[in-house]
């Protein structure tokens, strides 16, 4: 009701400001005084859309509210009775508007009738821009207001809306149109506007066509005329559909073009843009008036089909965009270098002959006062620089300007105004004017000439822009201009309609984000689409593939050293070539063109679309900032975790899983997306290490489960020398290479060679290491419980003193014993080998550290003292200790018990055929062992780590037992002997004489040689332990 209210005092308002004017006897011409005659158009043509908007069939539920409320309340007071008759007044709102303003039909029409030189110019803009933009270098740099003379301020106004508020002012004038006339400025105005287009927006999204318009006032007007009129209307309609196929196009094209290169110059010559801002500005509203133009027509009622090309989006839309923003941006980076040339120029240059045209006028003084007044006030402006940058000191109030123009377009009884009868004057008053605007406030300025705001009311179409973009992969770096745009769409909000803020900024800020989201996704998969395909060549170029043509054409190279000349040619016959054929692979075809494979097409796109990213730094809606990088980081980041996760997945080895990563890091390198990617892998590999357990916890769980299947094999050994577990055969030969992924136990050479145990560290570092450690180490500590408990069973019987030979047939539990503690020393073994794993890393990444800490950890002073918390957990994360096993270390009493039941043991296990000591492997390509048949050795590891701890051991019974063992009557005397040194000398002992040492290697050494020819036991120790000759032995 009261918006109602409102519209209904407009009429009245704008017929009291138009009285004043014609009573001082204002001139108003677009051409003479822009400043003071484009908002009296504006004031009317607004005015004359909004009434149309009101009194549309859109708006006729609304028009109801007032005899709803009436009826409701029961009232009938005098504002809804004068509402009442304006609604019934302006049910043709046109013409009644027209008949209230017949009093000032001379000053309205004069006004609209100057349009038409504009209109007219600006249809030949792009084209006269064409032609001067290989200027020389001298017109470059010649000043605007100086260069372009007759040009003024007309040729910034946007064509689009100029034409809008022109003809709506016309059609309030009373249309004033004499066909027969040809130089009738109605006809002329009439033709610039409807030749060139047949939809405007009045307001928002609301649309009005021009021809139709015009012609259903004429059919209800009494112009006798008027059927010659509508005939002449359709023609222009005709024009219009006809040429807009052609002229449209080619003139966003050219605009395009000028844009862009343009762009480049200011770039590089940022001075420039002071002198040529007349110029920037005409480009700037010339790309938003056909940027208005198109998108008003898009979403119109086409009219012809075959014209319907004229509408397409092409590239040069998006170019337009992008640079139109980009231009925008010149002027904000280089605000302060224009703001110094305004100065200069309105002190020098715009001043310098307005005194002395205004003495050849006749003035009254009060007009010559004014003028003097802002001549002096220009004088004082200053610039000055503090700690909060550049601050212009300008006495000029903004009205002061329009009070000088208002006094000097005031016509006198006998003489034209001053503006009319001096238009050199005219244009020099109006440069300064524009001046001075741009000296407050240059950013706005350039924003409010190029406003893009109506494109939020045309969302669906602005964001058929954008999806069209990606269709262009050299052009993907102008999407950053859609963000930016988005920073238009406040301006469209009006501080008497509060209540559109929270919905229009919060679409708007959802908009941006949409924008910003889809250019990070689009630029994640490029990035994903080059980093697969840089991971396939990269595959082609590891060793496995590329040794055998190396070794090939390696051999032909020594081949043709060692030969003569004539042995040469020789080589090149028939059959060299054919086996050439078969060996050696054919070089692929080479191409061509360039961008034929798909890695160079996906780089276009990727590296435009980064390009869009770094192009600015943030993007301002409403007080809420955009960081358009961030957007970018987040998709990169999650982008790169998803990929680590898919690496990290078992069976994939860790070597296998450290080379995928490797080549993903260095595609990421040379994409170069401007981030250091090098800490964002590494952040992204510790947040995956610290906070998601599934993956890395799912994989070592599986990797440790593989190990301890392996490791339970009775044919995996670990290799002390080797530094790995390998896999024999039960003949103790090494596994042949075509069966060396046959089995679990086989693969355990790989998992455990020292490169996949620094692979393994390099990708979950500490925390999975000490993770895996610390579940292998609570398997050991139960295992540790279950031997010490069998080591206490027969406590009773090993604290007796005997001398016997058959006192290991009276202790219990004997197989689970021996088969327990190997499973112990394996596991020990394991251990160590990530530890040392981890510790070569460490050594290659801070190889100074790792040498401080070790030198603290074994110095001297720590060996009296010991190694402090602090040390010591620093020594632990480096690998240089046992990580993760903290086993409740047992007292003195229960390891010389082990240590006893070992002695007493030592006997059986000399008798057990399938525990030999194996110094080497068996076969022709033997290797160092130094391991006992079905690692009957990890017994002794598992002594060794239960003992550490006890620096108080008796061995002598070990000793003794030892040395007392028969040789001949024993299967296994000499690996007993070296399995019982192994426990000694790590006791720090040396109880056993050297030469028996040796001997018994020796002798291990000869009687492998001599059972190389004869059948060596191919049997398991747990199928020895569990076999009914055993069993016999064991008294209960």
């Amino acid at each position: 009701m009261d918006t109602l209210l409102q519209i209904a005092e407009l009429p009245a308002t704008v017929t009291g400001l138009l009285k004043k004017m014609v009573d001082q006897r204002i001139h108003l011409d677009l051409n003479l005084n822009q400043t003071l005659t484009l908002p009296v158009m504006k004031m009317v043509a607004n005015t004359t859309s909004l009434l149309i908007i009101t009194f549309s069939s859109n708006m006729a539920k609304a028009l109801m509210i007032p005899d709803i409320y009436s009826k409701l309340t029961d009232q009938a007071d005098e504002e809804l009775r004068n509402l009442g008759t304006f609604l019934k007044r302006f049910a043709h709102p046109i013409e009644e508007l027209a008949n209230m303003l017949g009093p000032f039909s001379s000053l309205l029409s004069q006004a609209a009738f100057s349009a038409t030189k504009i209109l007219e110019r600006a249809e030949g803009q792009a084209t006269n821009q064409m032609q001067n933009l290989l200027i020389s270098q001298e017109g470059l740099q010649t000043p605007d207001e100086i260069y372009n003379n007759n040009a003024g301020m007309r040729d910034i106004l946007d064509p689009f809306q100029l034409a809008r508020w022109a003809f709506l002012t016309f059609l309030v004038s009373g249309m004033p149109w004499e066909l027969k006339n040809k130089d009738d400025m109605g006809t002329k105005l009439l033709r610039a506007i409807l030749s060139n287009g047949w939809l405007t927006n009045l307001f928002r999204d609301h649309m009005l066509n021009y021809q139709t318009t015009i012609t259903e006032i004429l059919k209800r007007g009494k112009d006798k005329g008027k059927a010659k009129k509508i005939a002449e209307i359709k023609k222009w309609e005709e024009v219009a559909l006809n040429s807009a196929a052609n002229t449209r196009k080619n003139k966003r094209l050219m605009l395009a073009l000028l844009l862009e290169d343009y762009c480049t110059l200011f770039e590089d010559q940022q001075i420039l843009i002071g002198p040529r801002i007349l110029m920037i500005l005409t480009l700037l509203a010339h790309a938003t008036s056909e940027i208005n133009w198109l998108v008003v027509h898009q979403n119109g009622v086409r009219k012809k089909k075959e014209n319907e090309s004229s509408l397409y989006t092409g590239q040069e839309t998006i170019t337009i965009l992008y640079y139109l923003t980009k231009m925008r941006d010149l002027i904000k980076n280089n605000e302060c270098i224009i703001k110094a040339y305004f100065i200069e120029a309105l002190k020098l240059e715009d001043t310098k002959d307005v005194e002395e045209m205004l003495e050849q006028l006749d003035l009254s003084k009060e007009d010559s006062s004014l003028v003097k007044k802002v001549l002096d006030n220009i004088q004082k402006i200053e610039l000055t620089e503090n700690e909060d940058g550049v601050k212009v000191e300008n006495p000029i109030h903004r009205y002061d300007m329009g009070r000088v123009i208002t006094a000097l377009s005031s016509q006198t009884q006998s003489s034209s105004s001053p503006m009319q009868m001096s238009p050199k004057l005219t244009r020099q008053l109006e440069i300064i004017c524009m001046h001075i605007q741009l000296l407050q406030d240059p950013i706005k300025m350039s924003r409010r000439i190029s406003n893009l705001s109506f494109l939020y009311f045309y969302r669906d179409t602005f964001e058929d822009y954008f999806d069209h973009l990606f269709q262009m992969p050299y052009s993907l770096s102008y999407s950053i201009a859609f963000p930016m745009i988005c920073q238009d769409f406040t301006s469209a909000l009006n501080r008497i309609c509060p209540e559109e803020y929270d919905v229009l900024i919060s679409e708007t800020h959802g908009l941006a984000n949409s924008f910003l989201d889809k250019m990070a996704e689009k630029t994640i998969e490029q990035i994903e689409t080059y980093c697969n395909e840089y991971t396939l060549l990269a595959k082609d170029l590891v060793p496995s593939k590329v040794a055998r043509i190396f070794s090939e054409r390696e051999q032909e190279y020594k081949k043709k050293s060692e030969t003569s000349e004539s042995e040469i040619v020789e080589l090149e016959d028939q059959e060299v070539k054919k086996k050439r054929r078969k060996t050696i692979v054919h070089p692929s075809t080479l191409r061509k063109n360039l961008f034929e494979s798909k890695i160079e097409n996906v780089t276009i796109g990727m590296k435009e679309l980064l390009k869009a990213f770094y192009s600015r730094n943030s993007i301002t809606i409403a007080s809420y900032k955009f960081f358009p990088e961030a957007f970018f980081l987040e998709k990169l980041t999650d982008k790169i975790t998803e990929k680590i996760k898919g690496f990290v997945h078992f069976p994939i080895i860790p070597s296998q899983i450290l080379l995928n990563l490797s080549s993903y890091h260095t595609a990421l390198l040379h994409i170069d997306p401007g981030l250091d990617i090098s800490t964002l892998v590494k952040e992204v590999m510790y947040d995956l290490r610290a906070n998601d357990d599934i993956v890395t916890h799912t994989y070592l769980t599986k990797y440790k489960e593989t190990l301890f299947t392996a490791l339970g094999s009775p044919h995996c050994y670990y290799n002390e020398s080797m530094s790995c577990f390998m896999a024999m055969t039960p003949k103790m030969e090494t596994q042949s290479e075509s069966s060396l992924y046959t089995g679990q136990e086989t693969f355990s050479h790989i998992l455990t060679s020292p490169d996949e145990m620094e692979a393994l560290s390099a990708i979950f570092g500490v925390e999975g290491l000490s993770w895996l450690t610390s579940q292998i180490g609570e398997n050991i500590t139960t295992s540790v419980a279950k031997l010490l408990h069998i080591v206490k069973d027969n406590s009773n019987l090993l604290n007796e003193p005997r001398d016997k030979d058959d006192t290991w047939k009276h202790l219990a539990n004997i197989p689970e014993f021996i088969l327990t503690a190997i499973d112990i020393g394996k596991k020990v073994s394991l251990v160590k080998l990530l530890d040392q794993g981890h510790e070569n890393v460490t050594k290659n990444r801070v190889e100074y550290l790792s040498g401080v800490i070790d030198m603290m950890v074994n110095s001297e002073m720590s060996n009296l003292l010991g190694v402090p918390d602090t040390i010591e957990k620093i020594a632990s994360a480096m690998g240089s200790k046992q990580a993760g096993i903290e086993i409740e270390r047992n007292d003195g009493g229960s390891s010389q018990l082990l240590v006893s039941m070992v002695s007493t043991l030592l006997p059986f296990l000399a008798n057990l055929a399938t525990s030999r000591f194996f110094p080497t492997s068996t076969g022709t390509n033997f290797v160092l062992l130094d391991v006992h048949q079905n690692s009957l050795n990890s017994l002794a590891d598992a002594v060794m780590y239960i003992t550490s701890s006890s620096s108080t051991l008796d061995y002598q019974q070990l000793v003794r037992n030892a040395l007392s063992l028969p040789l001949e009557s024993h299967k296994n005397s000499m690996g007993a002997i070296v399995l019982a040194h192994s426990i000694i000398s790590a006791g720090g002992k040396n109880d056993i004489p050297y030469c028996v040492f040796q001997s018994a290697l020796f002798q291990s050494a000869m009687l492998q040689s001599s059972i190389d020819k004869k059948d060596l036991h191919s049997g398991t120790i747990v199928h020895e332990l569990n076999s009914r000759k055993i069993t016999k032995l064991f008294k209960k």
